[in-house]
């Protein structure tokens, strides 16, 4: 059957205080992915969200109310933000592989208010891109050393607004000594997909439920740079749960396009969004949709 995974971050309906809290809200995210049947999962994602996991944990950082800030240089933390997370994942889990989730540097940089204070000029500095770069690959050797294989680097603000040659390069920095390295870019990526094939990795996670992306996808090319395409097939936006029948039709379309064997299948981007109850059957039946297709 075709490679199914999740992009990473997971509804559980535990309102997370404390650790206890982290370690119950693990155990559900856990147990609602390989329920559905999932290959590849995550630790559900359930610390915080996306840049706050890593910025509470990054000196350099200050979170002011819903907003983090850069009011100094930012260093390699002490010890890392997911690893505990991420070991607590893969003892649970029975018969899933548990990946790694970083949150890329632009991403991180772009989400961030930079202070008059700080070293930076602005949340588009290349030294600042860089400066968490280097943070996140302590993150990642980390996570190597705990048993992950899979890491992926999220990267949303690539298909906004963002320096690529900078970057990509920062991507770069941390996917050296990464076994199987993912990007995960969502949004329109039809202009910079063949700039997104420089990266450093193994896996270019994008959405293609409801979008064009299809348009840009060239099997000769994505062959050529020995890429996997992660292909969501499943709508992260709505809790309206689409069908297997659906989805295999998505699916099939990449097939055309892409190549089976140049495919992993999984969700348009993280569930937190949505209900527990929409993101579980959304994964069940994307699941079923690729026992389909075989």
């Amino acid at each position: 059957m075709m490679v199914t995974t999740v992009v990473g971050s997971y509804p559980t309906g535990v309102n997370v205080q404390n650790e206890e809290d982290v370690r119950k809200a693990i155990e559900i995210a856990i147990a609602d992915q390989e329920r559905a049947g999932i290959s590849i999962i995550s630790d559900g994602q359930v610390r915080a969200d996306m840049v706050g996991i890593f910025a509470l944990n990054m000196p350099g950082y200050r979170k002011e109310g819903n907003r983090y800030k850069i009011v100094d240089r930012i260093e390699i933390p002490d010890k890392p933000a997911t690893v505990s997370d991420y070991l607590y994942a893969k003892k649970l889990a029975r018969q899933a592989k548990v990946k790694g989730i970083i949150t890329g540097p632009t991403t991180m940089a772009k989400s961030s208010i930079v202070e008059k204070g700080s070293p930076y000029k602005s949340n588009s500095d290349p030294e600042l891109i860089y400066d968490i770069a280097y943070a996140q690959a302590a993150e990642a050797r980390a996570l190597t050393q705990a048993g992950a294989e899979i890491i992926q680097i999220d990267e949303p603000f690539f298909s906004v607004d963002a320096d690529l040659e900078v970057g990509i390069r920062a991507v770069n920095i941390i996917s050296k000594g990464i076994d199987v390295p993912a990007m995960h870019v969502c949004g329109d990526i039809r202009p910079i997909f063949k700039k997104l094939l420089e990266a450093n990795v193994t896996i270019l996670d994008h959405e293609f439920s409801s979008s064009k992306n299809l348009e840009a996808m060239d099997r000769d090319l994505i062959e050529a740079y020995g890429k996997i395409i992660g292909y969501g097939c499943v709508d992260t936006a709505t809790d309206n749960v689409e069908t297997a029948e659906q989805i295999e039709r998505t699916i099939r379309m990449g097939i055309e396009k892409i190549g089976k064997k140049n495919m992993w299948i999984d969700p348009d981007c993280g569930l937190r969004m949505r209900t527990r109850e929409a993101a579980y059957q959304k994964l069940a039946n994307m699941v079923e949709a690729a026992r389909r297709i075989g």
